[in-house]
């Protein structure tokens, strides 16, 4: 065999390989597009983000996390009363009460089919202007101790989500909002009481 055709074999062999790794990388496991990261129907579908030290009460809409957990959060559910909601374990928008000293991990997930959604925790409550994060809601002034990115509307099977954790080391009460232009306005939002 000659050389060359070795040589020339080898180099297709080597080019595949990197474009299927690149593939699976890209598409694959960790799931990203345009610096998205994404769940596909399956994966959102099989995703059972919830710790043992969450206790919910559907009969006043309240969570209770007594100890570090995960909490799935989606953002704009068809099936929700307004669009402009939360859905977090079955609940609309509820009121979270946390224990000192307790870190949640949030995975946030907008399943809203055309509007853009994030998930800001902050220390300004309601009532909210409709730039609810610019001008007046300025991050340090009134206290925002979260930020993201608005997250895409769901799209060709991708339901685009973030990942962040926050302690809640002081007690008080503080707010969930979506920044988005008159999402908070118009009730996006909900109450978060961290106790001793």
């Amino acid at each position: 065999m000659n050389v060359y055709k070795v040589f020339g074999i080898l180099s297709i062999i080597i080019l595949v390989t990197v474009l299927v790794f690149s593939a699976f990388y890209y598409y694959g496991e960790n799931n990203s597009y345009n610096g998205y990261k994404y769940f596909t129907q399956a994966q959102l579908n099989n995703l059972n983000i919830k710790g043992s030290g969450i206790y919910v009460s559907k009969a006043n809409s309240t969570i209770y996390i007594n100890r570090s957990s995960n909490l799935l959060v989606m953002t704009g559910p068809m099936n929700a009363p307004s669009m402009y909601s939360f859905e977090i374990l079955g609940l609309f928008n509820p009121t979270i009460v946390i224990m000192k000293g307790v870190t949640v991990h949030f995975t946030v997930v907008n399943i809203d089919t055309d509007s853009y959604h994030n998930f800001v925790l902050t220390e300004q409550s309601p009532p909210y202007p409709y730039m609810s994060g610019m001008g007046s809601m300025k991050s340090g002034e009134y206290g925002f101790i979260s930020m993201m990115n608005f997250l895409p509307p769901t799209s060709s099977g991708h339901f685009y989500y973030y990942n962040f954790s926050y302690t809640f080391y002081q007690p008080g009460t503080y707010w969930y909002i979506c920044t988005y232009p008159g999402h908070a306005e118009n009730g996006m939002y909900g109450e978060i009481m961290v106790k001793q």
